[in-house]
Protein backbone atom coordinates (compact mmCIF):
# COMPACT_ATOMS: atom_id res chain seq x y z
CA UNK A 1 0.00 0.00 0.00
CA UNK A 2 1.34 3.49 -0.78
CA UNK A 3 2.02 5.49 1.99
CA UNK A 4 3.32 8.84 3.27
CA UNK A 5 5.53 8.32 6.59
CA UNK A 6 5.04 11.66 8.51
CA UNK A 7 6.77 12.95 12.01
CA UNK A 8 3.90 13.82 14.49
CA UNK A 9 4.36 13.44 18.07
CA UNK A 10 1.79 14.94 21.12
CA UNK A 11 3.21 18.60 20.41
CA UNK A 12 3.59 18.77 16.48
CA UNK A 13 4.95 20.96 13.73
CA UNK A 14 4.86 22.20 10.71
CA UNK A 15 6.02 24.41 7.72
CA UNK A 16 5.83 28.04 8.33
CA UNK A 17 3.10 27.85 4.86
CA UNK A 18 1.14 24.98 6.23
CA UNK A 19 1.20 26.41 9.78
CA UNK A 20 -0.67 29.42 8.17
CA UNK A 21 -3.05 27.92 6.70
CA UNK A 22 -3.98 25.29 9.54
CA UNK A 23 -4.17 28.31 11.84
CA UNK A 24 -7.36 29.16 9.80
CA UNK A 25 -8.61 25.59 9.41
CA UNK A 26 -11.05 23.79 11.69
CA UNK A 27 -8.49 21.97 13.68
CA UNK A 28 -9.72 18.31 13.66
CA UNK A 29 -7.56 15.63 12.17
CA UNK A 30 -9.17 15.16 8.95
CA UNK A 31 -10.15 18.53 7.73
CA UNK A 32 -7.16 17.71 5.21
CA UNK A 33 -8.01 20.22 2.56
CA UNK A 34 -7.64 22.68 5.51
CA UNK A 35 -11.00 24.49 5.37
CA UNK A 36 -14.36 24.56 8.13
CA UNK A 37 -15.27 21.47 7.47
CA UNK A 38 -14.74 17.74 6.76
CA UNK A 39 -16.69 16.44 3.74
CA UNK A 40 -15.52 14.74 0.37
CA UNK A 41 -13.14 17.22 -0.31
CA UNK A 42 -11.03 16.15 2.26
CA UNK A 43 -11.09 12.59 0.68
CA UNK A 44 -10.40 13.65 -2.02
CA UNK A 45 -7.35 16.04 -1.08
CA UNK A 46 -6.49 12.89 1.08
CA UNK A 47 -6.61 10.79 -2.01
CA UNK A 48 -4.41 13.63 -4.23
CA UNK A 49 -1.77 13.26 -1.26
CA UNK A 50 -1.18 9.52 -1.18
CA UNK A 51 -0.91 9.66 -4.82
CA UNK A 52 2.02 12.19 -4.48
CA UNK A 53 0.30 14.76 -6.44
CA UNK A 54 -0.60 17.44 -3.85
CA UNK A 55 1.44 18.40 0.04
CA UNK A 56 0.40 16.86 3.00
CA UNK A 57 -0.18 18.85 6.14
CA UNK A 58 -0.66 18.17 9.65
CA UNK A 59 -4.37 17.50 9.52
CA UNK A 60 -3.99 15.44 6.56
CA UNK A 61 -3.25 12.23 9.01
CA UNK A 62 -6.83 11.88 9.76
CA UNK A 63 -5.94 8.51 12.56
CA UNK A 64 -3.08 10.46 13.88
CA UNK A 65 -0.47 7.55 13.43
CA UNK A 66 1.93 9.27 11.38
CA UNK A 67 1.33 8.29 7.98
CA UNK A 68 -0.74 9.23 5.73
CA UNK A 69 -2.94 5.76 3.37
CA UNK A 70 -5.94 4.54 3.23
CA UNK A 71 -6.69 4.22 6.51
CA UNK A 72 -6.72 8.11 6.58
CA UNK A 73 -9.49 8.15 4.35
CA UNK A 74 -11.72 5.36 6.64
CA UNK A 75 -11.19 8.27 9.16
CA UNK A 76 -12.58 10.73 7.24
CA UNK A 77 -15.24 8.82 5.82
CA UNK A 78 -16.47 7.25 9.55
CA UNK A 79 -16.13 11.45 10.37
CA UNK A 80 -18.78 12.11 7.79
CA UNK A 81 -21.56 9.20 8.99
CA UNK A 82 -20.20 10.57 12.45
CA UNK A 83 -19.39 6.91 13.06
CA UNK A 84 -15.42 7.82 14.72
CA UNK A 85 -14.35 5.81 17.25
CA UNK A 86 -11.90 8.41 17.92
CA UNK A 87 -11.09 11.48 16.48
CA UNK A 88 -7.94 13.62 16.99
CA UNK A 89 -8.28 17.85 17.65
CA UNK A 90 -5.80 20.39 18.03
CA UNK A 91 -6.34 21.42 21.53
CA UNK A 92 -4.60 24.93 21.66
CA UNK A 93 -6.55 27.92 20.24
CA UNK A 94 -3.93 29.80 19.67
CA UNK A 95 -2.05 27.65 17.60
CA UNK A 96 1.05 28.39 18.96
CA UNK A 97 1.70 25.29 19.92
CA UNK A 98 0.88 22.10 18.05
CA UNK A 99 -0.92 19.69 20.97
CA UNK A 100 -3.34 17.15 20.17
CA UNK A 101 -5.84 15.42 21.91
CA UNK A 102 -7.34 12.01 20.83
CA UNK A 103 -11.11 11.65 21.88
CA UNK A 104 -12.84 9.23 22.60
CA UNK A 105 -16.50 9.08 21.53
CA UNK A 106 -19.18 9.45 22.38
CA UNK A 107 -18.48 12.13 24.50
CA UNK A 108 -20.66 11.58 27.90
CA UNK A 109 -19.05 13.95 30.33
CA UNK A 110 -17.60 17.43 30.07
CA UNK A 111 -16.07 19.68 32.70
CA UNK A 112 -16.62 23.88 31.69
CA UNK A 113 -14.12 26.39 33.17
CA UNK A 114 -15.62 29.44 31.73
CA UNK A 115 -18.95 31.03 30.81
CA UNK A 116 -17.84 31.19 26.95
CA UNK A 117 -18.14 27.71 26.62
CA UNK A 118 -20.84 26.88 28.95
CA UNK A 119 -23.19 29.20 26.60
CA UNK A 120 -21.89 26.98 23.43
CA UNK A 121 -22.91 23.51 25.46
CA UNK A 122 -26.18 25.07 25.84
CA UNK A 123 -26.61 25.98 22.64
CA UNK A 124 -25.76 22.45 21.80
CA UNK A 125 -28.14 21.47 24.53
CA UNK A 126 -25.41 19.26 26.14
CA UNK A 127 -25.46 21.05 29.48
CA UNK A 128 -26.57 17.58 30.70
CA UNK A 129 -23.11 16.61 29.89
CA UNK A 130 -21.81 19.03 32.39
CA UNK A 131 -20.23 17.08 35.86
CA UNK A 132 -18.89 20.58 37.40
CA UNK A 133 -18.22 24.36 36.38
CA UNK A 134 -15.06 26.57 36.93
CA UNK A 135 -16.08 28.55 39.59
CA UNK A 136 -18.28 29.95 42.04
CA UNK A 137 -19.44 32.75 39.43
CA UNK A 138 -21.99 30.21 37.91
CA UNK A 139 -23.36 30.61 41.52
CA UNK A 140 -23.34 34.44 41.52
CA UNK A 141 -25.55 34.49 37.94
CA UNK A 142 -27.94 32.15 38.51
CA UNK A 143 -31.26 33.70 36.68
CA UNK A 144 -28.56 33.04 33.60
CA UNK A 145 -26.90 29.73 34.11
CA UNK A 146 -30.07 28.06 36.77
CA UNK A 147 -28.79 24.57 35.87
CA UNK A 148 -25.36 25.29 36.45
CA UNK A 149 -25.26 27.51 39.29
CA UNK A 150 -26.36 24.14 41.42
CA UNK A 151 -23.57 22.07 40.17
CA UNK A 152 -19.95 21.93 42.03
CA UNK A 153 -17.50 24.10 41.10
CA UNK A 154 -13.39 22.83 40.78
CA UNK A 155 -11.91 26.58 41.55
CA UNK A 156 -13.16 29.41 43.47
CA UNK A 157 -12.86 32.34 40.75
CA UNK A 158 -11.70 32.36 37.01
CA UNK A 159 -8.23 32.42 38.18
CA UNK A 160 -7.88 30.69 41.15
CA UNK A 161 -6.14 27.55 41.57
CA UNK A 162 -7.95 24.49 40.52
CA UNK A 163 -8.72 21.40 42.97
CA UNK A 164 -7.01 19.25 40.71
CA UNK A 165 -7.66 16.01 42.69
CA UNK A 166 -11.12 16.83 42.56
CA UNK A 167 -11.14 16.79 38.48
CA UNK A 168 -8.86 13.81 38.57
CA UNK A 169 -11.42 11.79 40.36
CA UNK A 170 -14.08 13.17 38.07
CA UNK A 171 -12.20 12.10 34.98
CA UNK A 172 -14.29 14.11 32.37
CA UNK A 173 -13.80 13.04 28.89
CA UNK A 174 -12.78 16.66 28.13
CA UNK A 175 -12.31 19.72 29.90
CA UNK A 176 -13.15 22.96 28.28
CA UNK A 177 -10.84 26.08 29.19
CA UNK A 178 -7.58 25.78 30.67
CA UNK A 179 -4.69 27.69 31.15
CA UNK A 180 -1.36 26.15 29.96
CA UNK A 181 0.09 25.16 33.29
CA UNK A 182 -2.91 23.06 34.03
CA UNK A 183 -1.80 20.45 31.53
CA UNK A 184 1.25 18.51 33.97
CA UNK A 185 -1.16 18.82 36.55
CA UNK A 186 -3.83 17.21 34.82
CA UNK A 187 -2.42 13.73 33.42
CA UNK A 188 -4.84 11.90 31.57
CA UNK A 189 -7.45 14.20 30.81
CA UNK A 190 -8.13 15.94 27.64
CA UNK A 191 -8.13 19.37 28.04
CA UNK A 192 -9.23 21.64 25.15
CA UNK A 193 -8.60 25.21 25.04
CA UNK A 194 -10.78 26.95 22.22
CA UNK A 195 -12.05 30.42 21.74
CA UNK A 196 -15.76 29.97 22.32
CA UNK A 197 -15.93 33.71 22.90
CA UNK A 198 -16.19 36.62 20.69
CA UNK A 199 -17.13 37.77 17.29
CA UNK A 200 -14.53 35.58 15.49
CA UNK A 201 -15.20 32.01 17.52
CA UNK A 202 -16.64 29.87 14.73
CA UNK A 203 -13.91 28.01 13.67
CA UNK A 204 -14.08 26.72 16.87
CA UNK A 205 -17.54 26.26 17.81
CA UNK A 206 -17.42 24.14 14.67
CA UNK A 207 -14.21 22.02 16.33
CA UNK A 208 -16.46 21.44 19.48
CA UNK A 209 -19.91 20.47 17.75
CA UNK A 210 -17.46 17.87 15.88
CA UNK A 211 -16.06 16.14 19.37
CA UNK A 212 -19.58 16.40 20.66
CA UNK A 213 -21.23 15.51 17.86
CA UNK A 214 -23.09 18.36 17.71
CA UNK A 215 -22.44 19.59 13.69
CA UNK A 216 -25.78 20.89 12.58
CA UNK A 217 -26.27 22.86 16.30
CA UNK A 218 -22.89 24.18 15.42
CA UNK A 219 -23.60 25.26 11.63
CA UNK A 220 -27.32 26.87 13.04
CA UNK A 221 -26.10 28.72 15.59
CA UNK A 222 -22.72 30.36 13.51
CA UNK A 223 -25.23 31.14 10.88
CA UNK A 224 -27.34 33.54 13.02
CA UNK A 225 -24.33 34.60 14.59
CA UNK A 226 -22.68 35.52 11.37
CA UNK A 227 -25.86 36.68 9.94
CA UNK A 228 -26.41 39.40 13.02
CA UNK A 229 -22.80 40.27 12.41
CA UNK A 230 -22.94 40.83 8.51
CA UNK A 231 -25.99 42.76 9.39
CA UNK A 232 -24.21 45.30 10.84
CA UNK A 233 -21.20 45.64 8.50
CA UNK A 234 -24.03 45.91 5.63
CA UNK A 235 -25.22 48.87 7.51
CA UNK A 236 -21.93 50.69 9.01
CA UNK A 237 -19.03 49.87 6.58
CA UNK A 238 -20.08 52.25 3.83
CA UNK A 239 -19.51 55.22 6.78
CA UNK A 240 -17.20 57.99 5.16
CA UNK A 241 -14.03 58.40 7.40
CA UNK A 242 -14.63 61.71 7.82
CA UNK A 243 -18.42 60.75 9.40
CA UNK A 244 -17.01 58.63 12.14
CA UNK A 245 -17.28 59.89 15.83
CA UNK A 246 -14.20 60.12 18.23
CA UNK A 247 -15.56 57.25 20.72
CA UNK A 248 -14.07 56.77 24.25
CA UNK A 249 -14.88 53.50 25.73
CA UNK A 250 -13.66 53.20 29.25
CA UNK A 251 -14.07 52.57 32.61
CA UNK A 252 -14.41 55.13 34.98
CA UNK A 253 -12.68 54.81 38.67
CA UNK A 254 -11.92 56.42 41.85
CA UNK A 255 -9.21 59.20 41.56
CA UNK A 256 -10.58 60.77 38.46
CA UNK A 257 -8.92 57.62 36.38
CA UNK A 258 -10.44 56.50 33.65
CA UNK A 259 -9.85 52.47 32.10
CA UNK A 260 -9.28 52.87 28.39
CA UNK A 261 -10.06 50.34 25.70
CA UNK A 262 -7.96 50.42 22.68
CA UNK A 263 -9.70 48.83 19.78
CA UNK A 264 -8.71 47.43 17.02
CA UNK A 265 -5.23 45.78 17.86
CA UNK A 266 -6.21 45.64 21.53
CA UNK A 267 -6.21 42.58 23.63
CA UNK A 268 -9.04 42.11 25.22
CA UNK A 269 -12.85 41.16 24.59
CA UNK A 270 -13.85 44.40 24.84
CA UNK A 271 -11.26 45.54 21.77
CA UNK A 272 -12.31 42.60 19.91
CA UNK A 273 -15.96 43.91 19.72
CA UNK A 274 -14.68 47.43 19.11
CA UNK A 275 -13.37 46.17 15.43
CA UNK A 276 -16.88 46.09 14.34
CA UNK A 277 -18.34 49.38 14.81
CA UNK A 278 -16.53 51.84 12.54
CA UNK A 279 -15.56 54.81 14.74
CA UNK A 280 -12.23 56.83 15.42
CA UNK A 281 -11.15 54.98 18.91
CA UNK A 282 -9.37 57.73 21.40
CA UNK A 283 -7.78 54.46 22.48
CA UNK A 284 -5.56 54.22 19.62
CA UNK A 285 -3.80 57.35 20.96
CA UNK A 286 -2.38 55.33 23.79
CA UNK A 287 1.21 53.63 23.14
CA UNK A 288 0.58 50.40 24.32
CA UNK A 289 -1.78 47.72 22.95
CA UNK A 290 -2.66 46.79 26.48
CA UNK A 291 -5.75 47.64 28.71
CA UNK A 292 -4.21 51.56 29.76
CA UNK A 293 -5.31 53.86 32.51
CA UNK A 294 -5.30 57.44 32.12
CA UNK A 295 -6.72 61.01 34.13
CA UNK A 296 -9.19 62.89 33.67
CA UNK A 297 -6.96 65.60 32.43
CA UNK A 298 -6.17 63.71 28.93
CA UNK A 299 -10.09 62.67 28.26
CA UNK A 300 -10.67 66.44 28.42
CA UNK A 301 -7.64 66.93 25.75
CA UNK A 302 -9.20 63.91 23.97
CA UNK A 303 -12.43 65.53 23.87
CA UNK A 304 -14.91 62.65 23.09
CA UNK A 305 -18.08 62.93 21.14
CA UNK A 306 -19.56 59.62 22.17
CA UNK A 307 -18.32 58.19 25.91
CA UNK A 308 -19.18 54.52 26.40
CA UNK A 309 -18.90 53.19 29.93
CA UNK A 310 -18.84 49.81 30.78
CA UNK A 311 -21.14 49.72 34.00
CA UNK A 312 -20.17 46.30 35.65
CA UNK A 313 -16.93 47.26 36.93
CA UNK A 314 -17.31 51.11 37.64
CA UNK A 315 -15.84 51.40 41.06
CA UNK A 316 -16.38 54.25 42.69
CA UNK A 317 -19.41 52.81 44.36
CA UNK A 318 -17.91 49.84 46.09
CA UNK A 319 -17.34 47.86 42.81
CA UNK A 320 -20.72 46.81 42.58
CA UNK A 321 -23.26 45.95 39.81
CA UNK A 322 -26.38 48.35 39.43
CA UNK A 323 -26.92 46.20 35.66
CA UNK A 324 -27.98 42.66 34.28
CA UNK A 325 -29.83 39.57 34.59
CA UNK A 326 -31.18 39.99 38.07
CA UNK A 327 -32.09 43.52 38.40
CA UNK A 328 -35.24 45.55 37.03
CA UNK A 329 -34.97 48.42 38.25
CA UNK A 330 -32.52 50.89 36.02
CA UNK A 331 -33.01 53.80 38.53
CA UNK A 332 -29.57 53.36 39.78
CA UNK A 333 -27.78 53.41 36.21
CA UNK A 334 -29.86 56.79 35.33
CA UNK A 335 -28.35 58.12 38.73
CA UNK A 336 -24.87 56.88 37.96
CA UNK A 337 -25.41 58.63 34.27
CA UNK A 338 -26.41 61.74 35.77
CA UNK A 339 -23.83 61.83 38.63
CA UNK A 340 -21.38 61.14 35.22
CA UNK A 341 -22.72 64.13 33.25
CA UNK A 342 -23.09 66.51 36.41
CA UNK A 343 -18.95 66.17 36.74
CA UNK A 344 -18.13 69.83 36.53
CA UNK A 345 -14.22 68.80 35.07
CA UNK A 346 -15.86 67.45 31.55
CA UNK A 347 -18.68 69.91 31.47
CA UNK A 348 -16.74 71.11 28.08
CA UNK A 349 -16.21 67.49 26.60
CA UNK A 350 -18.28 66.90 23.53
CA UNK A 351 -19.83 64.10 24.83
CA UNK A 352 -21.12 65.39 27.86
CA UNK A 353 -22.15 68.55 26.30
CA UNK A 354 -24.90 66.62 23.85
CA UNK A 355 -25.92 63.82 26.39
CA UNK A 356 -24.13 61.25 24.27
CA UNK A 357 -22.98 59.15 27.58
CA UNK A 358 -24.12 56.01 27.24
CA UNK A 359 -23.59 52.98 30.12
CA UNK A 360 -24.05 48.85 29.25
CA UNK A 361 -24.05 45.95 31.54
CA UNK A 362 -20.19 44.48 31.53
CA UNK A 363 -21.50 40.96 30.25
CA UNK A 364 -22.36 41.72 27.01
CA UNK A 365 -18.87 43.03 26.10
CA UNK A 366 -17.26 40.32 28.21
CA UNK A 367 -15.98 37.26 27.03
CA UNK A 368 -18.69 35.08 26.13
CA UNK A 369 -20.93 34.43 23.05
CA UNK A 370 -23.41 37.44 24.36
CA UNK A 371 -20.52 40.37 22.78
CA UNK A 372 -23.10 40.06 19.38
CA UNK A 373 -25.47 41.73 21.96
CA UNK A 374 -22.70 44.23 22.68
CA UNK A 375 -21.87 45.10 19.60
CA UNK A 376 -25.84 45.32 18.22
CA UNK A 377 -26.06 48.03 21.07
CA UNK A 378 -22.93 50.22 20.30
CA UNK A 379 -23.71 50.38 16.62
CA UNK A 380 -26.96 51.86 17.59
CA UNK A 381 -25.84 54.40 20.09
CA UNK A 382 -23.21 56.10 17.83
CA UNK A 383 -25.13 55.49 14.41
CA UNK A 384 -29.10 56.09 15.66
CA UNK A 385 -30.36 56.04 12.34
CA UNK A 386 -29.67 52.20 11.49
CA UNK A 387 -31.84 49.98 11.07
CA UNK A 388 -31.03 47.65 13.96
CA UNK A 389 -32.85 46.64 16.89
CA UNK A 390 -31.04 45.49 19.85
CA UNK A 391 -33.49 43.52 22.18
CA UNK A 392 -34.57 41.49 19.20
CA UNK A 393 -31.40 39.65 18.54
CA UNK A 394 -30.81 39.47 22.60
CA UNK A 395 -34.15 38.02 23.04
CA UNK A 396 -33.43 36.06 20.09
CA UNK A 397 -30.78 34.69 21.92
CA UNK A 398 -31.62 34.01 25.10
CA UNK A 399 -34.75 32.17 23.98
CA UNK A 400 -33.81 30.40 20.87
CA UNK A 401 -29.93 29.55 21.91
CA UNK A 402 -29.84 30.20 25.70
CA UNK A 403 -33.06 28.18 25.83
CA UNK A 404 -34.14 30.62 28.81
CA UNK A 405 -37.41 31.62 29.86
CA UNK A 406 -36.79 35.28 30.56
CA UNK A 407 -38.61 38.19 29.21
CA UNK A 408 -36.51 41.02 28.24
CA UNK A 409 -40.18 43.68 28.04
CA UNK A 410 -39.92 43.27 31.72
CA UNK A 411 -36.54 42.01 33.18
CA UNK A 412 -32.66 43.34 33.31
CA UNK A 413 -30.76 46.19 33.26
CA UNK A 414 -28.25 46.13 30.30
CA UNK A 415 -27.89 49.44 28.40
CA UNK A 416 -28.94 53.21 29.80
CA UNK A 417 -30.19 55.41 28.30
CA UNK A 418 -32.33 52.85 26.92
CA UNK A 419 -32.87 52.53 22.69
CA UNK A 420 -36.52 53.07 21.74
CA UNK A 421 -37.25 49.91 19.14
CA UNK A 422 -40.75 49.01 17.71
CA UNK A 423 -41.51 46.65 21.12
CA UNK A 424 -40.88 48.90 23.24
CA UNK A 425 -37.55 50.04 25.16
CA UNK A 426 -34.19 48.06 24.20
CA UNK A 427 -32.29 48.06 27.03
CA UNK A 428 -34.66 48.46 30.92
CA UNK A 429 -37.69 46.74 31.27
CA UNK A 430 -40.34 48.59 28.92
CA UNK A 431 -42.53 50.02 32.16
CA UNK A 432 -40.05 52.44 32.49
CA UNK A 433 -41.09 54.33 29.78
CA UNK A 434 -40.91 57.97 30.46
CA UNK A 435 -40.35 57.43 33.84
CA UNK A 436 -37.16 58.04 33.94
Amino acid sequence: MLCILISLVASFSAASGDRDDERLALGVFGNANLDDRIDEKDIAYTQEVIAGRMPSNNLTDANYDGKIDEDDITQIEKIIRGEEEELTVVSESNWDEYNAATIKKPVKTVLTRFFDSAEILRIFDSTDMILAVGCKNFQENSLFFPELSRLPYVADTRTSELDNEYILRMSPDIFLGWYKEDREKLPGINLIHSKLWGLNSSRDIRKLGYILDKENEAEEYIKWHDDCINKIKDEVDEIPLDDRPRVLVALPKPGGVFGVYRGEGGTTGMDDLMTLIPVNSIGQLLPTKEYEEVDTEWVIEQNPDIIIIASNLIEAKGGSSFAGYDLDDPSQMARERDDFLSRPELAEVNAVKNGRVYMMEYKLFSYSQSMIVGAVYLAKWIYPDLDLNPEKIHQEYLSRFQHLDYDLNEHGVFAYPPIEVESGLAGIPDRFAGQI
